[in-house]
């Protein structure tokens, strides 16, 4: 928008493990303990990438928003944004006519505004699972075979930033109540959601920061802004969309 102030807002984020947590490495190798191991960072943390996280707040968000009609968040699978577009780029009004979800987390045609950094775990503890490969037909397990897999233990912290971009008034407050589903345990994340894994809860409220590019830039720093306005922000924002 031309004259506007670019703001970027941060959400400084951490999450205590309720159950075992689990995003996987792929295939082992002969030198891992487990069959399954966890995903890690360069330092041996644990590590739930940012877009397992985005993907699991955008599912939730497209489950909140669909309901208010097709303007806040289209259906991804069976009428998603642009769908008639194909071999060529879309036009600027094709592109404004963009669902407001797809705007924010983004499309295949558009950047979206949300980034989302990767969580990672304070320390190396883990528990290994068993396993056991079911036969679906007979409902009981297939022959011998058996399995393990690597979990971040219960009370493992993940820490880190999101970040929105220009962030219009009810933005804010939509994403906390996202991560206020993560806490209260509606949202999971990782795999293993269906054996009890990838509950989290806060362990510490999420810290709001609003930078303002021009003041940042004369050395004023940045401004903490208040989570509970914000989430008043988005209710408000509901009750005139269902108005």
């Amino acid at each position: 928008m031309s004259g506007a102030e670019w703001t970027v807002c941060f959400v400084d984020l951490e999450l205590e493990a309720v159950t075992g947590v689990r995003v996987g490495a792929g295939r082992a190798t002969a030198a891992e303990a487990t069959d399954a191991p966890l995903l890690r960072d360069p330092a041996n943390r644990p590590l739930i990438p940012g877009s397992s996280l985005k993907g699991s707040l955008r599912s939730a968000a497209e489950r909140l928003l669909r309901p208010l009609g097709p303007g806040p968040a289209c259906d991804v699978v069976s009428d998603r944004c642009l769908n008639e577009v194909r071999g060529r780029e879309p036009t600027i009004d094709e592109l404004e006519s963009l669902c407001s979800l797809c705007r924010l987390f983004g499309h295949p045609y558009l950047a979206g505004r949300l980034i989302v950094g990767d969580l990672v775990g304070v320390g190396e503890r883990t528990i290994i699972r068993d396993g056991v490969a079911i036969d679906r037909r007979e409902l009981k397990q297939a022959g011998s075979l058996k399995y393990d897999y690597e979990v971040a233990a219960p009370e493992t912290c993940f820490s880190g930033k999101i970040r929105i971009d220009d962030p219009k008034p009810h933005e804010m407050g939509l994403l906390l109540t996202l991560l206020d589903l993560v806490d209260q345990g509606l949202v999971t994340l990782g795999g293993g959601a269906s054996r009890g894994l990838g509950r989290l809860r806060y362990s510490r409220p999420p810290l709001l920061t609003e930078v303002v590019a021009s003041t940042f830039a004369r050395g004023t720093g940045s401004a903490e802004l208040d989570a509970d306005a914000a989430r008043q922000q988005f209710s408000d924002w509901l009750e005139r969309r269902r108005a």
